[in-house]
């Protein structure tokens, strides 16, 4: 607050330094284009506390210079826009206003009063109704690796757990997740195959479509370490994605549908109720 003050003095110093000041000027008023005045009131919450008064002089300068080419452009415009013009300007405002106030209504409505549970049975319904519109345009695995020391004292075991994986198998890795420099073992959920490479060592392509479409265990050594993978399944570009995958992108649409519904059954019901209490006339035209 006293940074605030301090730059009001500064601020009022400026005025009578820089600028003509008559005794008509109204109290704290910091700038004026024509019979309008900007107070220093109107922008002191805008400015940051702490600046230092070199800082603080440009940001106030700034301000005044935007409010009064705001100001300035405005007048101009009424000057030289014609009639025509201004009114057509001034309908869109109106139109802009209404549809501004209308849509959040709207949207308060929805919010309010719109059932937006989405079950499992309509995501699968309309899935199966619409498989062909979900074609991938990217390879998916399902898969898993880790990064481990070479000279790890575990390391034979823990590479036929790897390759195993039962539940046995997950709980010891888990138990020993330490050891690892790195790991994914959430090789239930489909990722893109780019995606999932980009956490290990170049692969040769040739190699990587081949784990890829084989489902294969690879295993990768360089000098320090060693890197086991293993793709359980693959999915590829321009086939049905699967409903795992796109489930969540099918709840949305199912509920961009659902709120679009909603929207139009209150708008119905608004002009039906309108007319019900004689607030709204239709005439017939001929």
């Amino acid at each position: 607050m006293k940074s605030k003050n301090s730059l009001f003095l500064v601020i009022i110093l400026l005025i009578f330094v820089n600028c003509e000041y008559f005794s008509t000027t109204p109290k704290l008023a910091i700038a004026r284009v024509q019979d309008k005045y900007l107070f220093f009131n109107e922008i002191k919450d805008k400015i940051p506390i702490n600046l230092s008064k070199e800082d603080s002089i440009v940001l106030v300068r700034n301000k005044i210079i935007n409010w009064a080419k705001k100001h300035i452009l405005n007048e101009k415009a009424l000057i030289n826009l014609n009639i025509e013009e201004q009114n057509n300007l001034l309908n869109l405002v109106e139109s802009y206003k209404s549809d501004l106030f209308s849509h959040s209504y709207q949207e308060k409505m929805v919010k309010s009063s719109m059932d937006t549970l989405i079950s499992d049975y309509d995501v699968e319904n309309y899935y199966n109704l619409n498989k062909s519109n979900f074609k991938l345009n990217q390879d998916l695995v399902k898969a898993r690796f880790m990064k481990i020391k070479s000279n790890n004292y575990n390391i034979k075991d823990v590479r036929n757990r790897f390759k195993r994986f039962n539940q046995e198998d997950v709980v010891f890795l888990d138990s020993i997740s330490l050891q690892f420099s790195s790991f994914s073992f959430n090789d239930s959920v489909w990722i893109n195959k780019d995606l999932f490479f980009s956490k290990l060592p170049d692969i040769k392509t040739y190699v990587k479509n081949n784990i890829v479409k084989k489902a294969l265990f690879y295993q990768l050594e360089d000098s320090l370490e060693l890197y086991l993978i293993k793709i359980n399944k693959s999915i590829f570009r321009n086939d049905v994605s699967p409903l795992d995958y796109i489930r969540p992108t099918l709840k949305q649409i199912l509920l961009n549908k659902k709120k679009l519904e909603f929207v139009r059954n209150f708008e119905k019901d608004l002009i039906d109720d309108a007319i019900q209490n004689k607030e709204l006339e239709i005439y017939e035209t001929n």
